[in-house]
Formats: C-alpha cells, structure tokens, sequence
C-alpha cells in the first residue's frame, strides 16, 4: 500500500513539535516494516513543492495526518499546506450536489494528533462540553477528507496531556494502533 504522511509537528508554548516528528519516525518504521511504501510531508518546512505535494496526494492509497491540535483545529502550516495543495481539476472539481467531485484516489486516512487537554476533559465543561469525541473537533480535517473523496476513516490516534502528563505508555500503544489497522 502506498501511505502518505502529512505532518504538521509545530512548537507552540512549551510544547517543541518533537511528539509529531516521533509519530512520524513510528509510522514510517512500523508501516515499512510491513512492506508499505511511505512518503512523508513536513508541512511546516518551507521547502515542499505545491506540485510534488500533490503528486503524493494522488499516489497514495491511505493518508495519515500527524498533527497537534491547536485552539481546537490544525496549526497554520497545516491549514496553509491545504489550502495551497489542495488545487482545482486536480485534487477536486466542482459538482451539481456539493462534496461530489473529490478526485482524489486515496481510499482511507488516519489521524493522529496531539494536545494538552486530557481525553477524560472531552465532553465536559464549558469549552468541550460538545465534544465528546476527540473527532469532533477534527471534524474540519474529516470534512476535508470527505470533500476529496476519502471517506474510510482509520480511527483516530490522540495522545493528550502531552506537556505535563505521563507520555511512556504512548510508543507500544501507538505500535498497537497501528498494528490494528495496518496489515
């Protein structure tokens, strides 16, 4: 299987991005070791060609995002990277019934991201209290993957209370996840 990895690693306050870049390294190593082909995108390097990037959106067959969670969305790369990656007539078309015209081939994606709320915070309080599920507040990333066309969605991967919280447990469970869903 051909995986693309988009990773959005980004150092906001205490947090360096180095968690996304491991998650990055795990995926490739595990998913190799498979006998998948992987190709990665640092998003928040300056370096990334628009028409190579999309080359690799439309080789892949699964698309997984590495990505923080940054006041409740992606952090700016990731959203820029989108934005300019994402082109007309080649990533999509406009259609009659809107969301239609996804032209890329991918046929699933995984999310994996990270943030300093804890999963136990998700539903509760003020600010989550209408986010039970951590893919309620990814939804604009899912709603981008419908929008192409990729609408098998790998369960997702959060890893919270990544500043200030017990982060061993997170390589075998991550190695689990993948093994899970990844033959």
């Amino acid at each position: 299987m051909n995986i693309l990895v988009v990773t959005a690693g980004y150092s906001i306050f205490d947090a360096k991005g180095q968690l996304n870049g491991f998650f990055a390294f795990m995926t490739e190593k595990n998913l190799t070791e498979k006998g998948h082909t992987v190709k990665n995108s640092d998003v928040t390097k300056d370096t990334w060609d628009v028409d190579r990037e999309v080359a690799k959106l439309l080789w892949a067959d699964t698309i997984i995002y590495i990505t923080p969670i940054m006041w409740f969305n992606m952090p700016a790369p990731m959203v820029k990277w989108l934005g300019e990656v994402l082109l007309y007539k080649e990533t999509f078309i406009i259609t009659e019934e809107y969301g239609e015209g996804g032209q890329v081939p991918a046929d699933n994606f995984m999310i994996v991201t990270t943030s300093n709320m804890k999963s136990s915070d998700l539903g509760k309080g003020a600010v989550l209290k209408d986010a039970p599920h951590i893919d309620d507040i990814m939804q604009p990333l899912i709603m981008t993957n419908n929008y192409l066309s990729i609408r098998n969605q790998i369960p997702t991967f959060h890893v919270g209370d990544v500043i200030a919280g017990d982060t061993r447990w997170i390589e075998p469970a991550y190695t689990k996840h993948l093994d899970s869903h990844f033959e």
